[in-house]
């Protein structure tokens, strides 16, 4: 892409200053030609030393030659640095003939803006008044009770640990995993009937992020930080192949089409079949 040399993106705070965990509004805006396809950063990008809270999409602005996107995000710091700097990527995303999904990142010129320091001086000594009012001084604690009762209470936790510790914490991650799955399963179907109702890149991108991030903590992989080529060389993902290359042509080349709910379906029950094994391996013993 030596085009995308010729291309910059435009990034800047709307205000001048801000306050320990005050709200701060980031303008990023980047006019391309109207062909290539662009994402920008979301929830999941970096964006430190701010902290990410939200972002607000302007409808795009089609000429016969250009388009102009632009994003307002909503970020907070609790950095104590007196200028703190900004600098967002925009990612230009291009297919090959087989499907391959390629993407070159461009950065705007780094913006900072001023932090208002709250307490600009200290004061050199403390003025202290004398006070000789009578004061109640509680009787001395009875340490030698207390500390043959901690014995005793650590006593009993110990023989509890020994004889039902590995039962207690089995059925502890059973209900944390299971817990965890019924959340996912909740929000995926809510994902699923969003897009049956409107279709769309940014509901299919949700959607997908949703299911990388319950994949990442049930398979302790990181499926986040994973493109789908690389998600797809582990063997257990391997048959999820033309699911997730169909949802990746739906994201970034706009080809939506009516078999994409039934992408995401197969997406859910693999996860099930996952989820059920990893349930059956910490039943029975094993860790993974």
């Amino acid at each position: 892409m030596a085009y995308a040399q010729t291309l910059e993106p435009t990034g800047n705070f709307l205000q001048d200053s801000t306050k320990i965990g005050q709200q701060v509004q980031y303008s990023l805006s980047f006019r391309y030609p109207a062909e290539l396809e662009v994402i920008f950063p979301d929830e999941n990008h970096s964006f430190a030393p701010f902290e990410y809270i939200d972002r607000t999409f302007i409808p795009t602005r089609t000429d016969s030659v250009t388009s102009l996107d632009s994003v307002v995000y909503t970020l907070t710091t609790f950095e104590l640095d007196t200028f703190q700097q900004l600098a967002l990527p925009i990612y230009i995303i291009s297919a090959d003939e087989e499907g391959n999904i390629d993407s070159v990142r461009i950065r705007a010129q780094t913006d900072s803006i001023y932090l208002q320091q709250l307490i600009t001086q200290m004061p050199d000594s403390l003025d202290l008044r004398a006070n000789t009012n009578h004061q109640d001084v509680p009787l001395q604690f009875n340490y030698p009770y207390f500390l043959i009762g901690l014995g005793i209470l650590l006593a009993i936790l110990l023989i509890v640990y020994l004889v039902f510790g590995e039962k207690i914490r089995k059925q502890w991650q059973l209900r944390r995993l299971r817990k965890d799955y019924l959340r996912f399963q909740e929000r995926f179907a809510q994902q699923l009937k969003q897009i049956e109702q409107s279709p769309g890149q940014e509901q299919s991108e949700q959607t997908l992020v949703l299911w990388k991030h319950y994949m990442e903590r049930l398979e302790r992989a990181p499926y986040t930080k994973m493109t789908t080529k690389e998600i797809l060389k582990l063997p257990e993902e391997q048959v999820l192949q033309d699911d997730l290359r169909a949802i990746d042509r739906s994201i970034y080349g706009h080809r939506l089409n009516g078999e994409l709910i039934g992408h995401f379906q197969h997406l859910e029950k693999h996860t099930q079949r996952r989820y059920e094994q990893r349930y059956r391996n910490i039943k029975h013993g094993s860790n993974r």
